[in-house]
């Protein structure tokens, strides 16, 4: 009498281990963040980053942020420390108007050619409120 064989239980694979993903996404301060859009998405912290600061200088480049009559007070909390900041950084002030107010996006397309990219950063970097490029982390999962 010939016995078989027991089958042999069949294996169950493993569970893949979860990654982590680095996701580019332009924060817009006026939409709920459940709803930004990503850029791109990266398998490496450093690159995504280097990526946001890419598309951040390509943004602080080509954009003027008072535009559309846009004040200092929408884009960060202290009005009077752009002021400081402008005079810290030796950034050309602008005149205050004998009526009315700062038109401030004549005033930065007048003196945006002229800053060095330290002066030029040190401003954007004084905004609070502005439509930046940043990294997300996430985990992907099986």
């Amino acid at each position: 009498m010939s016995r078989k064989p027991a089958a042999k239980k069949a294996k169950r694979p493993r569970k893949a281990k979860p990654l982590k993903a680095y996701i580019v996404v332009r924060e817009v301060s006026a939409v709920n963040t459940s709803y930004t859009e990503p850029d791109l998405v990266f398998a490496s912290k450093k690159a995504a980053e280097e990526h946001a600061e890419r598309l951040n200088r390509e943004l602080r480049a080509h954009t003027n942020p008072f535009a559309g009559d846009t004040d200092p007070g929408f884009l960060m909390s202290d009005e009077d420390e752009l002021f400081k900041l402008l005079k810290t950084f030796g950034v050309p002030e602008p005149k205050a108007p004998k009526v009315g107010y700062v038109k401030w996006d004549q005033w930065w397309a007048r003196v945006v050619g002229e800053l060095t990219e330290g002066q030029r950063d040190a401003v954007w970097a004084a905004f609070d409120e502005f439509e930046w490029y940043e990294v997300r982390e996430t985990t992907l999962e099986d």
